[in-house]
């Protein structure tokens, strides 16, 4: 297992309009980790191994403050954890978009995020293993 350092660069955060345009038209695929809704999708290897979006919206939460608050948070939860999806996109030579949107409708505790953060990288391991695994045994067969 190689260790990654526990920072969250720019390289790390999605920025690309083309990316977040695929990511959202249909191109990912979506689960709920309350209280967020995960949006994410395999991409041919990039400069890092995953990289991720965070929106929280002003529908939510109106002020400014709040906003910034909720996306610190997630920030924090996702560098301090992201090494297990690390791990499995290193190994299988790929790369993962992920974008974390907000579906609470007020200021979660920093525990309550993490955990929710946990779970949806647990899930897309997960995932990502399971789509790798198939493609071995449809390679193997063929």
């Amino acid at each position: 297992m190689e260790r990654h350092p526990q920072t969250f660069t720019k390289a790390e955060r999605i920025t690309s309009k083309l990316l977040v345009d695929r990511l959202f038209e249909g191109g990912g695929a979506s689960f709920v980790a309350f209280p967020f809704r995960i949006v994410y999708m395999v991409i041919p290897r990039g400069e890092v191994p995953a990289s991720i979006l965070i929106s929280v919206p002003k529908k939510r939460f109106h002020h400014a403050v709040d906003r910034n608050h909720m996306k610190r948070q997630v920030r924090e939860a996702y560098r301090r954890q992201k090494h297990q999806l690390w791990d499995t996109a290193d190994r299988l030579d790929v790369s993962v978009a992920i974008a974390f949107i907000s579906l609470a409708q007020q200021n979660q505790s920093s525990a309550q995020v993490s955990k929710s953060i946990n779970k949806a990288l647990r899930i897309i391991t997960a995932k990502i293993n399971e789509k790798a695994a198939e493609a071995t045994t449809a390679e193997a067969t063929n």
